[in-house]
């Protein structure tokens, strides 16, 4: 008879927790598609669908005003979560603020939004040791050089956390180089800036050492200018500029296979996605989260990297 009872709850727990799980509606609310975004994305659509959780995508184009009102439709639409990449975390408290007014919990994803009063948890990259891991590897790879060491370091957005954190830990990264002199190109993650920078900084100084980008997909523009220049030597050859980056897109694959790039920091995109749905979970089932949830990269060279390609996620 207990057996028989004990089978009976077993099967109205699991229906029950199926019924719920039914019923979970997750806003996923994007700041704009990409390579690495999608693939983040991927992750949590993956990780909902095999939770049996619906996802409803809104897409702001890079728009902080559009995103603000496609949280406001989410709201509309009584989701149970949201889960948000700002477009700038310094316009987005406005409407998180009426997502906690209507009871619905927000978890940041891929960027955090540090002083905001609503968001309950964050995942994404370690930007910090990411940088200084790229950081580190150009500060060795350097320490024979004698006298000023130029370095050109491809600044992402600074209204983005992620570009932020990537600038601070290269140059932690690197603070064991003496005489060393950096030269700024801020790029607000655009190519055409990117380009456009890394000739004058080139041009400005026409012996550079290492070149550290906030995203590798802005290593073919490193590659384009050291073309032009006539100073595009592969990785162990005479006059070779130090090349590194961040992300894990097929451009940086690319590059650190062909030797253009001497290594370059992967970002676990999918594990980020599928952290960011774990943690939706655990707080609409009432359990403590942490608040700030980070996943670390690993960092591959021309050594390393056609043997760790399934790891890669822009290389797939």
């Amino acid at each position: 008879m207990k057996k028989l009872l004990g089978a009976i709850a077993t099967i109205a727990i699991t229906a029950a927790t199926s019924a719920f799980a039914d019923d979970i509606k997750i806003g996923l609310s994007v700041d704009q598609l990409f390579e690495s975004r999608v693939a983040v994305n991927n992750g949590i659509k993956a990780e909902a669908s095999d939770r049996g959780f619906e996802v409803v995508e809104v897409v702001a184009d890079g728009d902080a005003q559009q995103q603000n009102a496609q949280i406001q439709s989410l709201i509309t639409q009584k989701v149970d979560a949201i889960l948000v990449c700002a477009v700038d975390q310094n316009t987005i408290e406005r409407a998180l603020m009426a997502a906690k007014k209507a009871g619905i919990p927000v978890v940041a994803y891929d960027r955090d939004l540090p002083d905001s009063r609503v968001v309950q948890a964050f995942v994404g990259p370690d930007s910090t040791f990411d940088g200084r891991l790229a950081g580190e590897y150009a500060a060795e790879a350097l320490a024979g050089v004698e006298g000023e060491k130029v370095i050109v370091e491809l600044i992402g957005a600074l209204n983005d956390q992620n570009g932020i954190d990537r600038s601070k830990g290269f140059r932690e990264g690197i603070a064991s180089l003496e005489n060393v002199r950096l030269v700024e190109v801020p790029t607000d993650w655009d190519s055409a800036r990117a380009l456009s920078g890394t000739q004058n900084a080139f041009q400005a100084n026409p012996e550079v050492h290492a070149v550290f980008a906030a995203t590798d997909t802005h290593i073919p523009a490193v590659e384009t200018v050291l073309t032009d220049a006539g100073k595009l030597h592969k990785v162990g050859e005479e006059g070779h500029v130090v090349v590194t980056g961040v992300n894990g897109s097929n451009d940086g694959y690319q590059a650190v296979l062909k030797g253009v790039a001497d290594g370059f920091v992967v970002m676990g995109t999918e594990a980020t996605g599928r952290k960011a749905v774990e943690l939706v979970a655990d707080i609409l089932d009432g359990k403590e989260v942490e608040r700030v949830n980070v996943i670390p990269g690993d960092f591959y060279t021309g050594e390393n990297v056609e043997a760790n390609k399934d790891k890669i996620w822009g290389a797939k």
